[in-house]
């Protein structure tokens, strides 16, 4: 049992980033209907990210040796949500108000379940050195990006600060990596650029909290920064060259 709890020994870095992005693109997709809604380029995007859950699924079944625990989360985590994504595209197509309901419902009551799977999943089976830089980057800046759709009180600005601050540690770690190690792999400097755009949002937030009217930028600009952000992190993943 303990080594099904394990992480695997050889990190599965691209089911790993697909099944992170899966995660990361049905957050996005919350915060599109707040801070961007009407695009249809963002939703294209955040479409396609939802889709590789179908991809990490797959992915995860198909690795040799016995599947792990973190790669079942993968596999069950993408599975569901294609299954609730052909639901929806099938009610869509026909029309159907009891696939439309039974859609509705499934996105409500499974969806977060299921992103939140794929996204513990995908953290199992980075590298042991990226775990936590990843997770405090993600965590930290899905929780800041939550808490600002929230009411503007001095408690949820708080908790903005103490998130975005959190985000901006494990932002730091392949920044400082790419300075001092300089690597030659094209995917570690486009891990750090994405940690620099990210980093520079959580920055504007913790500005927002601390001296506020100082520094603003629009609602659009924030949504497509996460994008870009999330956008570069997925690419560097699914690289072919190894960091």
């Amino acid at each position: 049992m303990s080594g099904f709890l394990n992480p695997p020994a050889t990190p599965h870095i691209r089911t790993a980033t697909a099944s992170i992005a899966t995660a990361v693109a049905v957050a996005l997709s919350v915060f599109a209907a707040a801070l961007i809604p009407g695009s249809a380029l963002y939703s294209v995007l955040t479409a396609g990210g939802v889709a590789l859950g179908a991809a990490s699924g797959i992915a995860a079944l198909r690795h040799r040796g016995g599947l792990r625990f973190f790669q079942w989360l993968s596999a069950l985590g993408g599975i569901i949500i294609l299954l609730i994504g052909i639901v929806v595209a099938i009610a869509k197509v026909g029309a159907s108000a009891k696939l439309g309901a039974l859609g509705l419902m499934a996105s409500y009551y499974l969806m977060p379940s299921a992103a939140l799977a794929c996204y513990v999943g995908g953290l199992g089976q980075l590298p042991a050195k990226w775990m936590a830089p990843a997770f405090m980057a993600t965590a930290g800046a899905s929780a800041a990006g939550w808490f600002s759709l929230g009411a503007d009180t001095g408690f949820e600005r708080f908790l903005i600060a103490v998130a975005a601050v959190f985000s901006l540690m494990g932002c730091v770690y392949p920044v400082w990596g790419c300075v001092v190690k300089r690597p030659r792999q094209v995917a570690a400097w486009l891990v750090a650029l994405a940690a620099l755009v990210l980093g520079a949002l959580m920055l504007f937030m913790v500005c927002m909290v601390v001296a506020p009217g100082v520094l603003w930028l629009q609602p659009t600009t924030v949504a497509w920064g996460f994008m870009i952000a999330g956008v570069l992190a997925t690419v560097a993943g699914l690289w072919p060259r190894r960091f």
